[in-house]
């Protein structure tokens, strides 16, 4: 149908969505012609190209009695439309006047029609601009390193020994708001893994400064978990070993592929941990699903547990529940003596909290000072050698 000439050169043709986002990302095409039948879903197409490559003009290759699937994909951000029946001429002369910047209504004879199809595409090309403006305020962020890490120390209740960190992100840019809003936004713009490395990579740099046999944890998206390049972080990190902090929020959509790419951390020593569990029923098919070493209680649930029956039983199943799975459990939040006495009681291993160390920079260690002491084998996070052939390390009791 379409065919080079001295106008554009055709860099690739994808026969998926995911292979069309894979190409855009490749090549970064002035122009993409997106059929409304694509495997995936042509809307979804034009999401996941104009993620890849946000300044290409998508256009929707449609019929007349496709008007439903049009409006989405125009919605989505697709620039205008060609008839699928366009003769070839028509078709090079729209690509070129899109790659132009022209909005192209090709085929479309209906003025209602044509003014409907129009506003969809104002309306798209103001949502676009606007995500375009995150995405520079996210990039920008990342080019000047406008964020830093900071340390809270997680320990073991029963000694009260300190036995890893979590690092946590903190952001200087404006507009001033908190990390899981920076990290939300540059999800929504595609560069949520880029972000999510650059802050690991910050802190294993820093994690030279931790005291020796120290694990450190870190929060990770399952598609950045999917990622060779983190295998290479995890690898260069000054810490006993590194664990991974899923989120319930975070949805994994394909949970065999995600349990591989663990697996692959965990051949470095790494272990998994499902975080804010209690806050909703993703936490609940992420601890069914993937295995974890350590089952974080959301600070929801650990908040008011010693004067809250309701919260004290669900934490006691999640508790029954590791501890059938040979899962150990942190409560997340802890603000008070009592709390931390009520959770001891309920069975909880770990802690971390105000009560117990706030989140802090770490000072460059002194070269001439004496080692810092390192918590007891028996009280700190180890791996197992019993267990260290199927999943590569366990949180041991």
């Amino acid at each position: 149908m379409l065919e080079p000439d001295e106008g554009f050169e055709i860099v690739g043709v994808g026969a998926s969505t995911w292979s069309a986002a894979a190409l855009a990302e490749a090549a970064q095409p002035d122009v993409a012609l997106v059929h409304v039948y694509l495997p995936g879903g042509g809307d979804t197409a034009v999401r996941a190209i104009l993620s890849a490559s946000p300044d290409t003009r998508v256009l929707a290759h449609a019929g007349t009695a496709d008007r439903e699937s049009l409006v989405e994909m125009l919605r989505a951000g697709a620039r205008g439309y060609i008839a699928r029946d366009a003769a070839a001429e028509k078709v090079t002369a729209s690509v070129r006047a899109a790659a132009e910047g022209d909005t192209i209504f090709n085929g479309v004879s209906d003025r209602g029609v044509l003014h409907e199809l129009m506003g969809q595409v104002h309306e798209a090309g103001r949502l676009h601009e606007a995500r375009a403006g995150k995405r520079a305020r996210i990039r920008r962020v990342l080019d000047r390193r406008e964020f830093d890490i900071v340390f809270q120390p997680i320990v073991a209740l029963a000694t009260r020994e300190v036995v890893g960190y979590e690092a946590l992100s903190r952001f200087a840019a404006e507009p001033l708001r908190g990390p899981d809003e920076w990290f939300a936004e540059a999800h929504d713009v595609g560069l949520g893994p880029e972000l999510e490395l650059a802050a690991l990579r910050l802190a294993c740099e820093r994690s030279h400064a931790l005291p020796e046999g120290m694990f450190m944890a870190v929060n990770v998206s399952p598609v950045t978990a999917e990622r060779p390049d983190l295998l290479a972080l995890l690898a260069g990190c000054h810490v006993d070993h590194v664990v991974l902090e899923v989120t319930e929020h975070a949805r994994v959509e394909d949970y065999p592929r995600f349990r591989r790419s663990i697996d692959r951390v965990r051949a470095l020593g790494a272990t998994l941990a499902v975080d804010d569990a209690g806050a909703g029923f993703s936490s609940l098919r992420h601890i069914l699903e993937l295995d974890a070493e350590l089952i974080k209680l959301d600070g929801s649930l650990t908040r008011s547990l010693e004067d809250d029956p309701r919260r004290r039983s669900l934490a006691a199943a999640l508790i029954e529940f590791g501890r059938e799975s040979g899962a150990s459990v942190l409560a997340e939040h802890v603000e008070s003596e009592l709390q931390l006495i009520e959770l001891q009681r309920l069975g909880v291993q770990y802690g971390q909290g105000f009560h117990l160390g706030e989140p802090a920079p770490l000072p460059d260690p002194d070269p001439l000072a004496e080692p810092a002491p390192v918590a007891s084998q028996a009280s700190w996070p180890q791996r197992s050698p019993s267990t260290a052939q199927a999943t590569g390390s366990r949180f041991s009791r």
